[in-house]
């Protein structure tokens, strides 16, 4: 069964290695407390995490069952790995109105990778901007206050959001934000849409 596991996976050995290192360094481990669970030498360790060794598929199950991850899991790097993406407000993610004290950016939208649409606010200067209803159900919105003072109108409530603070809600519901005194505000907030993941 190993076997099959070790042959049906590409090995990344850097990044086995670069694991290894992670895994150690979240748990406060050191080289020698992760030797003496596993039966692999430190020094093994050691070569394995810098990339000077290639480890053995023998070696390799002694440290998935000492850190308790499958061989396979273990062995098989996660795609994705390289897609990095630095995400910035530009005059081209400008979602809001023209002209209006609320400006709003798109910075990510929902994809078949992405469950939520992110985006990042501001005040230009004191004001109010309104939100229909999400159309989706089961959407939720989270805001994050950065700076300023933000009250959001949600049905009949009024709650107001202050900096350092997030807040969620249903996104399905009407609401508005206003931005009357103060710091004007600015923050993000993304709405997720965890059980519509687009197919």
């Amino acid at each position: 069964m190993i076997k099959i596991h070790y042959r049906g996976c590409c090995m990344n050995f850097d990044y086995i290695g670069s694991f290894i290192r992670s895994f150690r360094l979240a748990n406060n481990e050191s080289l020698q407390c992760l030797a003496d669970r596993s039966g692999v030498s430190r020094s093994m360790i050691a070569q394995i995490e810098s990339g000077q060794k290639s480890p053995t598929i023998v070696i390799l199950a002694k440290l998935a069952n000492a850190m308790s991850i499958s061989l396979e899991d273990f062995v098989k790097a996660p795609t994705g790995l390289n897609d990095i993406k630095i995400l910035m407000p530009s005059q081209d993610n400008i979602v809001s109105k023209k002209g209006s004290v609320f400006v709003c950016h798109q910075l990510t939208t929902r994809s078949n990778s992405s469950p939520a649409d992110f985006y990042q606010f501001y005040f230009t200067s004191h004001g109010k901007t309104s939100f229909s209803a999400n159309p989706v159900s089961d959407t939720v919105k989270y805001i994050w206050v950065e700076q300023g003072e933000l009250t959001l109108f949600l049905s009949s409530k009024k709650i107001e959001v202050k900096a350092g603070q997030a807040i969620k809600f249903k996104a399905s519901t009407p609401h508005r934000f206003e931005n009357r005194q103060g710091p004007l505000a600015k923050g993000t907030f993304f709405v997720s849409y965890e059980n519509n993941i687009q197919q």
